[in-house]
């Protein structure tokens, strides 16, 4: 017996030739591309009672993810900018769009913009626009300002959170949704469904002449290839490892690049989210407040 290697390679090819302009989206079509396309992580109502992931809900951490959204906009999308950093197959770009606001998409990974073209060609959406780029590229000079930002899923991805956060910091002028994985002093063994994630040692960082604590992540083994990075969805866009910093630290870098105020969302331990019980899923949803005015006092002078 041989061991076959998969091409990737001419899978991402056959990904970049796929049209999606003009056609004729029948229930059998959507399944194909759909089908060609898995598997998928964001689970999407199509046409003809066709589900991306094989289901007919959607999961209960990304209608939590986006109540958040939709209740720190005052339920108004209408004439909002939002930019979702690290989109991945589009779920929460999709129903922004689709209830009023303008949005864009980003992601690293080819295979994810394309997933998300593909449901926006599906559903007919207008005010989502979809763009391949490096996360840690996305500035106000190239994607302008914008009402708010998603980091779904993607902090912890990053080699350089401080660098990532500044820029968010720039261009967002209402507040950020950061749904992220952060490092235990005790860490447990297994998280999430008996993930074993690789981690380091707690360990301090140096970033922007400030001290965080954390851990390393590793996101691939030394010697990855270019191509299987590509078909890794949920990974790093390059990097092997990536900072899975502390609550703690994560909230003091928050602090110290400007953001108002960091507020966590929390949720009972029945309430079957990935936020329930930090100690078993190492995860936290945090709500970041871009700087405003400063507080004076009525009553007292200021300092």
């Amino acid at each position: 017996m041989t061991n076959t290697i998969p091409d990737y390679r001419s899978y991402l090819e056959q990904v970049t030739a796929l049209e999606f302009k003009g056609v004729a989206w029948t229930r059998e079509k959507i399944v194909e591309v759909r089908d060609f396309l898995a598997p998928w992580n964001h689970n999407i109502a199509l046409p003809h009672g066709v589900y991306t992931a094989g289901r007919d809900d959607y999961y209960s951490a990304h209608r939590e993810m986006m109540r958040v959204v939709a209740e720190r906009l005052g339920e108004e999308f209408n004439g909002r900018r939002i930019v979702d950093i690290g989109c991945l197959e589009g779920y929460f770009s999709i129903e922004c769009a689709l209830r009023g606001a303008d949005v864009v998409g980003i992601d690293g990974k080819l295979l994810n913009v394309r997933k998300c073209e593909f449901v926006r060609s599906v559903l007919d959406v207008q005010r989502a626009t979809f763009v391949q780029g490096d996360a840690m590229e996305v500035r106000r000079e190239s994607v302008g300002r914008c009402d708010a930002v998603l980091a779904l899923g993607l902090l912890y991805h990053l080699d350089n959170p401080y660098a990532f956060l500044e820029n968010v910091a720039g261009l967002c002028d209402g507040f950020a949704v950061i749904d992220t994985h952060v490092a235990l002093t005790t860490q447990p063994e297994t998280i999430k469904n008996g993930w074993r994630p690789e981690l380091s040692e707690m360990r301090t960082f140096a970033f922007g002449g400030r001290q965080y604590e954390g851990r390393l992540f590793r996101e691939f083994p030394a010697g990855t290839t270019r191509d299987v990075k590509d078909v890794s969805p949920t990974a790093s866009l390059d990097n092997d490892l990536s900072v899975w910093l502390t609550e703690d630290s994560l909230v003091q870098m928050l602090h110290d690049l400007g953001f108002a105020g960091t507020e966590k969302i929390v949720f009972p331990r029945d309430a079957g989210t990935w936020w329930s019980d930090i100690q078993r899923d190492c995860r936290v949803l945090l709500v970041a407040s871009s700087p405003r005015s400063r507080f004076r006092s009525r009553l007292f002078p200021d300092p």
